[in-house]
């Protein structure tokens, strides 16, 4: 990912700095929009001297676009002026009235927008204003290509653009799309792309080059082997979990070393193998104890547990979920404590001790509501609560929890052991 992001802020800032190209219609999917845009943030702070304003909103129809365009220009234009009153100096001169006039043509609005905010740029010292429009969703790509056209230059630079960097975000295959827009002069068209092969292709690289500290290349070579492994290239994803597991041995780190041992039961449970998967989980007992590493030992009791529930092993079950429940204590993870205690009740119900079933959701309850934050593990603790007092006719209860369930008030829930109150 690192090298995608860095060669996207090269190619950003060789833009910027070039004097040859007006516009750049940068090509990427709507999921890695988000990424383009921090991508030009981050430019925006390593630029010292430049004006950078971007634009995120959603592209649906140019006129409402540039309409909120402009509600966006004026909130900063308020913000500086502010700040420049506080300093006790003049403001900026106000926004033009046609910025806002939706009776005017929006390519004509968003011109008079783009050049007031050139205007602002100090006359020396070689400013730019780089003007990026990355609309995280375009409904209509050929309205929107349709509002960038009339920016590309068609007889030479004219005094407004100098100085004036503009930037599209596109869909990808920009050039395929709209080739006379992509072809005409000064008009320069990228690509960025985050998906699942250019980051395999990126880390490939990253690994493979030896230029790079060792840390970095096996930082490169974790994310592929996952990446391998979640699409089912478990021969690939094995070999490089071995060759990380070794490197971790050398260098002494536990922790990592029982990150790839869950990572090879991970890839062995998805494969149906419910054998090797908890041969390596429990490979990664000892170094994740020995690194005293709370989260690590936590995500092993899960899967151990969760094994040993599907196999019919109950006792060793409710052991595994035990300790994930003191672990989330440890770790102050509420959630994670109302997940173990949801589970082990589940476990002991299955065996039979529906009296300590109960106890244990009455806990994960308990701690549900005081956190209210966990809505959702709460709905499912009550549904428990509400198949289990009905079992053991505790109709008292019963009742409260329904009616919390309900949207009622939150039933104040004791364990007292089983059978009727």
């Amino acid at each position: 990912m690192q090298r995608l992001v860095e060669r996207l802020r090269r190619g950003l800032e060789e833009f910027v700095e070039q004097r040859d190209d007006l516009l750049l219609l940068l090509g990427c999917s709507d999921a890695d929009a988000a990424i383009t845009a921090k991508v030009v943030r981050d430019a925006e702070q390593a630029n010292g001297t430049d004006l950078f304003l971007l634009f995120t909103d959603d592209f649906v129809l140019p006129d409402p676009y540039v309409s909120v365009l402009a509600e966006r220009l004026r909130e900063e234009h308020s913000l500086a002026c502010r700040a420049l009153e506080d300093e006790g100096k003049p403001p900026f001169p106000p926004i033009p009235p046609l910025l806002f006039d939706a009776r005017e043509p929006p390519a004509a609005r968003l011109y008079a927008g783009i050049s007031w905010a050139r205007s602002l740029l100090p006359a020396e010292g070689g400013h730019r204003l780089v003007w990026a429009m990355c609309p995280q969703r375009i409904a209509d790509r050929r309205a929107w290509l349709e509002l960038a056209a009339p920016f590309a230059p068609r007889g030479g630079v004219e005094p407004w653009m100098r100085g004036l960097r503009l930037l599209f975000r596109d869909a990808p295959g920009t050039a395929a799309f709209a080739p006379g827009l992509a072809a005409m002069p000064r008009v320069r068209v990228a690509e960025a792309d985050f998906g699942p092969e250019a980051l395999r292709q990126a880390m490939t690289e990253e690994v493979e080059d030896e230029s790079l500290p060792d840390d970095a290349r096996m930082q490169s070579l974790l994310m592929l082997a996952s990446i391998n492994a979640a699409h089912g290239r478990t021969d690939e994803a094995a070999g490089q979990y071995y060759t990380l597991l070794g490197h971790f041995q050398h260098t002494g780190n536990l922790s990592m070393q029982a990150f790839v041992l869950v990572g090879l039961g991970d890839m062995a449970a998805k494969a149906g193998d419910s054998g090797a998967a908890q041969h390596w989980y429990e490979c990664a007992i000892v170094p994740a104890s020995e690194a005293k590493d709370a989260l690590m030992l936590a995500t092993v009791s899960r899967h151990l547990g969760g094994l040993a529930h599907a196999r019919g092993d109950l006792a060793a079950a409710e052991q595994y979920y035990a300790h994930l429940d003191t672990l989330a204590g440890h770790m102050l993870s509420p959630q994670l404590k109302v997940e173990a205690l949801q589970q082990l009740g589940l476990v002991q119900e299955q065996a039979g001790a529906l009296d300590r079933a109960v106890g244990s959701w009455e806990g994960a309850a308990t701690l549900a509501r005081a956190m209210g934050d966990l809505p959702d593990l709460h709905r499912v603790t009550l549904a428990h609560l509400q198949r289990a007092y009905s079992r053991l006719r505790m109709y008292d209860r019963l009742a409260a929890v329904g009616a919390e369930l309900a949207g009622g008030p939150p039933a104040e829930l004791a364990h007292a052991g089983g059978g009727a109150p």
